[in-house]
Parts: C-alpha cells; sequence; structure tokens
C-alpha cells in the first residue's frame, strides 16, 4: 500500500514522502533567498573600491529596507486576494533578474565607479527588497501549512 489513510483536506489520499519532500524544496528555496542578498552585501569591499564617496554598504541596506517594509505591509493587507504560489514565483524572478542585472551592469561598467553604475546598484538593491518581501511571508506561510511545529 503506498498511500496513508490520512486525507489532505481534499479527500484524496496522501503519499507518505510527500511531506518531507516538500519541506526539503521549502528549505531550499529559502536558502535560495538567502543567497541572493547576502552575495550583494559580501561584494560589499568591491563597491566601496567602485564607490569610495558613497558608503554604499549603509545605503544598500538603507535603499533595502524601506521597499522590503512597504511591499510586505501592501502583502499583508492585500493577502487573502494574493495567490501565493504566483506570489513566490515573483519573487524568485524578481531576485534572478536583479542579481543577473547586477552581474550585467558590472560587465557593462567594465568595473568602473561613478554616480550612474552606483545609481544602479541602489536600484537593484530596491529589487532585491521587493523580492525578498515577496518570498519571505509566502514562504514562511506555505511552510506554515504544511508544517506548523517547523515554524515557532
Amino acid at each position: 500500500m503506498d498511500t496513508i489513510a490520512s486525507s489532505n483536506g481534499t479527500g484524496e489520499p496522501r503519499k507518505p514522502g510527500e511531506k518531507y519532500k516538500a519541506m526539503v524544496v521549502c528549505f531550499i528555496l529559502g536558502l535560495g533567498s538567502l543567497v541572493a542578498w547576502n552575495s550583494m552585501l559580501t561584494i560589499g569591499d568591491y563597491y566601496y573600491k567602485l564607490f569610495p564617496k558613497y558608503h554604499p554598504s549603509r545605503v544598500l541596506t538603507l535603499v533595502y529596507q524601506p521597499f522590503a517594509i512597504g511591499t510586505l505591509i501592501i502583502l499583508t493587507y492585500y493577502e487573502s486576494n494574493i495567490n501565493t504560489r504566483l506570489r513566490n514565483l515573483a519573487g524568485f524572478t524578481l531576485f534572478f533578474a536583479a542579481t543577473f542585472l547586477v552581474l550585467i551592469l558590472d560587465l557593462a561598467t567594465s568595473g568602473r565607479g561613478g554616480i550612474g553604475p552606483y545609481i544602479g546598484i541602489c536600484f537593484l538593491s530596491a529589487c532585491f527588497g521587493i523580492a525578498d518581501a515577496h518570498i519571505q511571508g509566502g514562504i514562511v506561510g506555505d511552510l506554515y501549512l504544511m508544517c506548523p511545529e517547523i515554524v515557532q
């Protein structure tokens, strides 16, 4: 017998390993959301070399936070109307695009500093904040529905 008698709310029987597979997938997705922003912070020394006048480490965090909090407030207000799966997909797509555009921006400017590339990096930092707000609530909410004992 490859199914368990317990139901997932729709009357369909569950397979025994689905819960753990879903938890592993959520862990990998959560790790992916951490890696994107941490990679941006890890190259802070490089940004200090490129933009010595602009204090990039402080500014990037200050640009990131208002966009993350503002997006989180909006998503919290409209949470009943938002599809969580699409919310997660939008967040991961934005993370991928912003990470890719950081590389493209550096290659296009040949690693030269200046106000233009700095504004571009600040814009991408805001994109990271928006993407992070999409993912944090969505993944934590999905994880809570799958396995409430993990979320405390």
